[in-house]
Order: C-alpha cells, then structure tokens, then sequence
C-alpha cells in the first residue's frame, strides 16, 4: 500500500513540475496605429498556438498602450510572437530585422522566469518616436580579434569611455553585431548617430576611418524614427577600419525584355530587390537602341539574392503614369520573386516580362473572365466582396473590384477583361482591401493555395491564388472562400468558351432545347453520382448527389430555370460526362 501511495504521490508531483507555468506582461503602443475597437488588438505566439484570435489585449487607461498578461509554460525557452491590430493573419505585424527571431519576422525574449516585457512601438522594435538600428561591422580583414571582444561607442551612449558596448557573433562569421534603441532628439547632432567600432574595450584600439563614411573620424547614420540596419548594402556588413564592404561586389547586367507589354512607363523600367533595400525607383534600366529590351549593370554582393523588374517606379502601379510590377509564374520564382546567385564572376540575368523565358512569347488576346467564389462558410463584411490581384490596373488593392451575388446563393462574381500575360495571381477579400484610399492587408482570404494546386507563395509569407488565362472569354469556378476546391469538397473547373462544349457519350437529354422539364438518361454511369447545372457564369443552378444505372432516366423540372443555355454535367469519380442544354 505504501508503495502504491508513493507512485502516485511521484506522478502528482512530476505532474505538477511539467504543468508550471511563469506570467508573461506583454504590452504595445498603438498610438501610430488606428485600432478597430470591434476586433481590438491582439498578441499571439508559440506559447498559445500561434492563434490570432485567442489572446486579446486591453488598453484599460486609454493611453494608447495594450497589455495582457499571460501563463506561459517554462518548457519554452525562447517565446515567439507577434502583436496584431486586429484578430486574423494579414493584420499582424513584421518585427524589424533588428529585433526579428532567428531573420523572420517574429519578435522574440528568452524566458526567465516572470517577466514584464519593454513596450515597443507596433511594428517598431522599440518605443515610438525612437530608433531601433542593427549595427554590423566586418572583423574578416583583421589579422586578430582582440581577446577581451568587439566593441562600439558612441553618441547615443554619451561616449562613455567606462561603458563600451560589446559586440556579438553569434554565428562565427566574424560580422559582429549591436542592437541600439535611440532617441533621435536627444544625440548631438540631433537625428544623428555618431559612432566608433573598436577591437578591444578602450580608446587606442578604435577604427581610424576615412573617406566618404566618415565625419571627422566618426562613422555616422540619419535617424528618421524608424527602425534601421546599419550596412552596406542588404546583408552586407560595413568593413572594420573601412568606408564599404570586405568583400568586393560583381558586376550583375540585368536585362528585361518588353515586348509584350501594351506600353512601357514613361516613368522607366527599374529592378528592386533584396541586394538594394526593395527599393523601387533607384535602380532604372535603359533601352538605348529602341529594342524593347531594357537593362543596367548594377555591383552586387556575393551571395542568394532575390528581385523582380517594375514597369514604372513604384510597386502595383502605384502613382501616377506607372503601370505594374511582373509577379512571374512559381516555375521560375522563389517566394514569388526571381531569384540568381553571385558567386564574384560578373553575370547576366535575362527573362522576359512576367515570363519565364529568356525571350518573350506573345500574350494571350485579351478577353474576359468571370471570377466567382462561394461565401456559404463565411460571414460576409458589410463592405462587401472583392477581388484583388496582378491582372488589374492599377494592380492589387489599388485596383480592387467589387464583387455581386443578384441571385442570393452566397456565390460572388464579377467580370473584367484580362490583358497581358498569361498567368496572374489574384485574391479575394471579405471587405474592402482599400476603404478610403489606405491598404487594409487584414481582409484578404488566407489559404495555403500552394499546396492546394490553384496558387502559389508569394513574398510576404502567405499564398496568391493564380491563373493560366487562354485568350478566350473564361468562367473559373466558384471556389470556396480560402479553398481550392469547392464548398462541397470537390474540385474547381474552368470554362473555355461555352459555344465550343461538345456533348459527351453517356448522357442524354430530352427533349433539347426543354421548357418546364427535362428528362435525362444516364448510360454510361453506374453507381453514386454528383449532378451539377452550371448557368453562362459558372454558378452551380442545381446540385444533387444519387446513385444511377445504366438506362435509368431521371426527370428534372426546370420551373426555376431562367431562359438561357446552362451546362449539364455528371461526375463519378474520375468519370465526368457534360451535356448542353437550353431553356426555352
């Protein structure tokens, strides 16, 4: 009995150490941001499931500063999270690289027993108003590192000669790194930080800087209240003792052909990518013998890089007498972008517009598309459907187009024309993505599309939907909302052309065109079946799931049906037989 008592007094007590929980304080200043009090701010991490909706925050004294505090399990050594402006994904924000967990986007704290976390800004590393900046310095060039470590000084710590600031290198690569909150309005000069890297921990073993870095010896960056990352180019630190980086760049010729494209921007062609910041309009390219096919030779750092070309100076289209950005099928794109590699030899990167190829092959004709999606799982926003996506004009939430449902049955659709290239991406978005003129991120459908088979990643860690569009007039089927397939869990198909639908052995029906019945006759199906009647637009009229024989005729009223042609189709398995059938 004794040992009976004492195994389950070892279980309650290995029960109660792997149960303990800490308190976690996480708080975030909003005042940057409009909050919606409907849905409210939210923080969600690794220590809750990482769901967006489960962790809501409070601003009791209405300063503008949200907090909860949370149990976190202390089997959780480092704790992921994010804060988001609202309770679904594409609300959340991305943490600066400054501040991100491991080069995500997630913020991050190593957990310590209870703890009451700094309030950063939304979006921002630290508090509003300040400066969050990632310093990086090369040691690779030094004939030794110091033993006693790396270290900085500067303006923003008084150039306190006691208290030099020690560097890390985490990772071994000899790029050592900082990480300074400042307060722009309090350095000398004001909105400047004025600096020094040392190898050792004392005056005499700093960097003697000269060139085009330094001001009076003194390496020194802008502060604009954002956060930065205090380098040469996109992952490539500043070099010890040196104005540039320890590496030397190669030579890239990036050359866009654009051919294919109703008109080219009169406010140029550029490339933006991870080698310059993502910055549109810096890096323009030039046609100087009137081909069409536009280029520049650019240094880039060695390594992966990742980048697409612009038709304009601006992403989507955005501003005046630009056009697009090329968002190129997923066969040539990683996370949705181009990708190449500099290995120090000078290279060339070629590809057509929004193609794969080196050389342009033409676009489709333009024609139009019915775009549907079925909202029955939904709860559909007071603003309304809409569709987003690289095939408007301007492209994106700047372009969003409102979708309608005339008839009631929870599928919304809307028509455009489609120009340009073959394949595009596109969204839906259950309210307006573009209330007032300021993109709203938190509307669009979330869905892994990619592995679903009707999309594919796209460069901000979620998936677009895409099309391969024919040049014919299309109805694509009515998806169900955040889905590849339909919202009877069965897969979606597009219509080409109507007029061009032969009917199929194994299917009959009569009489054709039918006035207030039909009958059909199934001879080439045998066992349980789904029957659909699609309208011009691709909407589902009629649906029914029956077993059938060979011979068996069924009969349809069609009382409902509006005058018009409509599609008849069957399907068992991977048996599919389509009919046309007109109503008088």
């Amino acid at each position: 009995m004794r040992l009976t008592s004492f195994f389950w007094l070892a279980m309650v007590l290995e029960w109660t150490v792997q149960a303990q929980t800490v308190s976690v304080t996480f708080s975030v200043d909003m005042n940057n941001q409009a909050v919606d009090d409907a849905v409210g701010v939210h923080v969600a991490g690794n220590f809750q499931g990482w769901d967006p909706a489960l962790t809501p925050m409070a601003d009791t004294n209405m300063d503008g500063v949200y907090e909860v505090t949370v149990d976190v399990a202390d089997t959780i050594d480092i704790v992921e999270y994010k804060f988001i402006n609202g309770n679904a994904w594409g609300a959340d924000e991305s943490a600066p690289e400054a501040c991100a967990w491991n080069g995500g986007s997630n913020r991050y704290f190593e957990l310590e027993g209870e703890m009451a976390l700094d309030t950063p800004c939304f979006g921002q590393c630290g508090a509003c108003g300040t400066t969050t900046v990632l310093f990086k310095v090369d040691m690779s060039q030094e004939d030794a590192i110091n033993p006693v470590g790396v270290h900085m000084n500067g303006n923003f710590n008084a150039w306190d000669g006691a208290n030099f600031l020690m560097m890390d290198d985490a990772d071994g690569d000899l790029v050592y790194t900082y990480v300074a909150t400042i307060d722009g309005a309090a350095t000398d000069p004001v909105d400047t930080a004025m600096f020094k890297f040392v190898n050792g921990n004392a005056w005499g073993f700093d960097e003697n800087l000269e060139g085009e870095c330094a001001n009076q010896g003194n390496r020194f960056l802008p502060l604009d209240g954002g956060d930065l990352v205090y380098e040469v180019a996109a992952g490539q630190a500043h070099c010890y003792n040196q104005c540039g980086g320890c590496i030397a760049p190669s030579a890239v010729t990036f050359r866009v052909d654009m051919s294919t494209q109703a008109s080219v921007s009169g406010n140029g062609v550029c490339v933006a990518g991870s080698f310059q910041g993502w910055t549109p309009g810096v890096d323009f390219l030039s046609d100087d013998d009137g081909d069409l096919i536009y280029e520049a030779t650019i240094d880039v750092v060695p390594g992966n890089h990742q980048f697409k070309f612009i038709n304009g100076n601006n992403w989507g289209g955005d501003g005046e007498g630009n056009i697009d950005n090329e968002n190129p099928p997923g066969e040539c794109t990683t996370d949705g972008n181009r990708a190449f590699s500099v290995t120090g030899d000078p290279l060339t990167v070629q590809y057509c517009y929004n193609q794969c190829s080196e050389t342009c092959v033409a676009d489709p004709e333009p024609a139009t598309i019915v775009f549907q999606v079925d909202m029955t799982n939904e709860t559909v926003s007071e603003n309304g459907v809409w569709l987003i996506g690289g095939m408007t004009s301007p492209q994106w939430q700047a372009g969003a187009l409102e979708m309608s449902d005339t008839d009631g049955d929870n599928v919304f659709d809307v028509t455009y024309e489609v120009s340009g290239a073959a394949f595009f991406e596109y969204r839906f978005c259950n309210g307006d993505p573009y209330p007032d003129g300021v993109q709203d991120d938190s509307v669009a459908e979330l869905g892994d599309f990619e592995s679903g088979g009707c999309g594919q990643a796209n460069p901000f860690g979620e998936f677009n939907r895409s099309h391969v569009r024919s040049g014919q007039p299309e109805v694509l089927g009515a998806y169900c909302y955040g889905s590849c397939l339909d919202c009877y869990g069965d897969t979606v198909s597009t219509v080409v052309d109507i007029e061009q639908v032969r009917d199929f052995i194994g299917l009959q029906a009569y009489p054709n065109p039918a006035d207030d019945q039909l009958n059909v006759r199934f001879d080439g199906f045998d066992g349980l079946v789904d029957i659909r009647v699609f309208d011009l637009f691709g909407k589902v009229v009629l649906f029914e799931r029956t077993r059938v024989v060979p011979g068996l005729v069924s009969v349809y009223s069609l009382e409902a049906f509006r005058s018009g042609v409509y599609l008849f189709e069957v399907r068992n398995g991977m048996r599919r037989s389509t009919l046309r059938l007109t109503v008088k």
